[in-house]
């Protein structure tokens, strides 16, 4: 009725779970929540759902663009995906060394000056919490993938529908995102401060070993080391 052949809506549906379960690991909501909640402690309950809602929607845009011109724009600055992935690593490594070493009683400093602490805290929603510490080098290079899988397709009509769903599948994994962080406070209410700290250290160093981890990927494939 409308010109869909089965075959291209085959594609289309298939395309939205494996974007997905294919992003949703390498983002890591769930871990990513408690890092957020700790960088934005002391933040009022409407700023921080307000903070976010910026870090998924500024999520689906940057995934939207690296995966529709990521590989363009590699190209154009002379850029491989392998110093990407070492450069982002060290950056997201860092991030998670100085919130393992953060004093805890940083809450109370934070409280002291509210109209600061928000500007800061809205500021830095798209650098570090949107980019790298949720959709980090790993979550570009994969998207990356995404593309090149879908994009190899026998005709244009069912390319267009495998993209088209693995922009879905993407828009699904911000919703995720958003839901993660948003409702992290409720857990961590729960958890108690002891509860909470010994949460947040651990995703700290979780982040910190997948920043050396996403590094060192990228400088094997530079020096040929595997």
């Amino acid at each position: 009725m409308f010109g869909i052949n089965l075959n291209e809506l085959n594609y289309f549906l298939s395309a939205i779970p494996f974007s997905f379960m294919a992003l949703f690991p390498v983002v890591n909501p769930l871990g990513g929540a408690f890092v957020i909640l700790a960088l934005t402690v002391g933040t009022p309950s409407n700023l921080y759902n307000q903070v976010c809602r910026k870090i998924a929607l500024n999520t689906f845009i940057l995934l939207l663009i690296v995966f529709f011109l990521g590989t363009y724009f590699l190209e154009f600055f002379g850029i491989s995906l392998h110093i990407v992935e070492v450069g982002g690593g060290i950056v997201v490594a860092f991030i998670g060394w100085n919130l393992l070493n953060q004093s805890p009683n940083k809450n109370t400093e934070s409280k002291t000056n509210t109209n600061t602490a928000s500007k800061n805290i809205l500021a830095s929603a798209f650098y570090p919490f949107t980019m790298p510490i949720t959709a980090g080098p790993g979550a570009m290079a994969v998207v990356l993938t995404i593309n090149a899988h879908e994009t190899l397709k026998s005709n244009l009509g069912i390319t267009l529908f495998a993209q088209a769903g693995a922009v879905i599948g993407i828009l699904l994994v911000a919703i995720t995102v958003y839901l993660c962080y948003r409702y992290a406070a409720i857990i961590t209410r729960r958890l108690g401060t002891t509860g909470t700290q010994v949460i947040v250290r651990l995703s700290a160093f979780i982040i910190f070993c997948i920043g050396l981890q996403i590094a060192w990927n990228g400088l094997q494939h530079l020096f040929n080391l595997t």
